[in-house]
């Protein structure tokens, strides 16, 4: 046996002794040189089958570690106005589960849990693809897709700094706490908070997805399921779903990306719609004020996705941009114009040809951007796995192509007309809407003789 294999028994003989149950369903751990560890089936498994259940009490996290009393007797020394607090970065889950596989590495053989850690990328010479740990120059590789700035390494240092003045931690360094929180990122479950689910962490993720997490909230449970969401024949890879994210996303979290990701999206942000005419700051900022509808308007950034096009959002703000001026010359009042507007693109699904060209100008601009990048245009034989470069240039290009679609998707989802046009049809609209108000008030003048 290799030392891999005999890692790998050894966690399956851990998994017995905890009461993880496979449910006989011939399911092994592989490693390729393309792949980590991950888990395939040797016969073929109906769609609906449970694959193995995992009991709540084989979970890492700090209701079943000893950090437990850890937490317990901090809390008991905060004072009850710290107590109650909110936990404002929403990390605190992140937080006590770094230091709960911290605690847990530094026993070392002795944990309950190192034949699970032991088959977690817990290496000193582990490497990790995520952004975090991508160079300066490697990071332009990537220019200009927004996930670059998300990294987050202001609050990565934040949270560092929060975990050394909470817990009794003075041997974690910064290095262990960047690879531990890469794990939580990459193979954490919001179960009980957050949790490190043993067997379920080793299945990699695909959209096309095979398998999903089921968690009963039935009080009388006391495990979790991974369930077939499909026929799986024999030899095929279990793969569940990290969540509906484009390629930028799944690099800057996971490190990876899928060739044929149909969850890509682009994004246009309001800063290059802003510069296309200096007025329209002061225009999205009184529309904002006086903006009440549930879901928001006015945001940073707007999707524009592979197959469903532009966001309504940014169609309704590029409408009422265009028409502002001539709207407020008729009276009409910023929440009007709104409620106008929202109506034309989202029932009538109508927009004026200057709304069109006002798109195509900013996609243009925001299209211009990424053709600075050399990647774009580079052509490679084959797929390169986990190249970092290779990564980028996917990243790169699903973008790009999710905005060269974009106007097609327009120009199908939307009737296009030239305002004049629109404001006929408008005025006609208000007219008959009048007309059978003056019906039903005579219908109902008659009725009451």
């Amino acid at each position: 046996m290799s030392s891999n294999e005999v890692v790998n028994q050894q966690f399956l003989n851990w998994c017995e002794k905890v009461g993880i149950d496979f449910n006989n369903n011939s399911i092994v751990i592989k490693e390729t040189p393309d792949k980590n560890r991950h888990l395939i089936t040797e016969k073929f498994i109906p769609n609906g089958t449970v694959l193995f259940k995992v009991p709540y009490t084989a979970m890492l996290n700090p209701i079943t570690s000893e950090i437990k009393s850890l937490m317990k007797s901090l809390q008991e020394s905060q004072s009850e106005s710290d107590s109650d607090d909110e936990d404002e970065d929403g990390t605190q889950l992140w937080k006590e589960l770094v230091v709960c596989i911290h605690k847990e590495l530094q026993k070392g053989e002795s944990s309950q849990w190192y034949p699970y850690l032991s088959i977690l990328p817990t290496a000193k010479d582990q490497k990790f693809d995520n952004l975090y740990y991508w160079s300066e120059s490697e990071l332009q590789l990537l220019k200009p897709s927004k996930c670059v700035e998300r990294i987050g390494s202001d609050k990565v240092q934040m949270m560092y700094e929060q975990i050394h003045e909470l817990y009794n931690v003075p041997e974690l360094t910064k290095e262990e706490f960047l690879k531990i929180s890469s794990i939580i990122m990459s193979y954490s479950f919001d179960v009980n908070g957050k949790s490190m689910v043993p067997v379920s962490d080793l299945l990699n993720a695909s959209w096309n997805y095979n398998s999903v997490l089921e968690i009963d909230d039935e009080d009388d449970v006391d495990y979790i399921c991974m369930v077939a969401k499909k026929d799986i024949n024999a030899g095929d890879e279990l793969l569940n779903i990290y969540g509906n994210h484009p390629n930028g996303e799944l690099l800057r979290m996971y490190g990876y990306v899928e060739d044929d990701n149909e969850n890509e999206f682009a994004e246009i942000d309001l800063d290059t719609l802003i510069k296309v005419d200096e007025q329209y700051a002061k225009i999205i900022d009184a529309i904002d004020e006086s903006y009440d509808m549930e879901d928001p308007l006015i945001m940073e950034t707007f999707d524009v996705y592979k197959d469903e096009g532009i966001v309504s959002e940014l169609v309704v703000l590029c409408e009422i941009l265009t028409n502002y001026g001539e709207d407020k010359k008729k009276g009409l009042s910023d929440k009007e114009i709104i409620k106008k507007t929202v109506n034309k693109v989202i029932t009538n699904h109508q927009i004026g040809s200057g709304t069109r060209d006002l798109l195509v100008k900013v996609i243009d601009a925001i299209k211009n951007k990424y053709e600075e990048n050399p990647l774009l245009k580079k052509e490679y034989e084959t797929k390169q796995g986990y190249s970092k470069e290779y990564m980028a240039s996917v990243v790169v290009k699903t973008e790009y192509d999710c905005l060269e679609n974009a106007i097609n998707s327009l120009d199908k989802e939307y009737t296009i007309m030239e305002n004049k046009d629109l404001e006929k049809i408008e005025r006609k609209k208000r007219r008959l809407e009048k007309k059978d108000e003056r019906r039903a008030k005579r219908s109902k003048h008659w009725y009451s003789h």
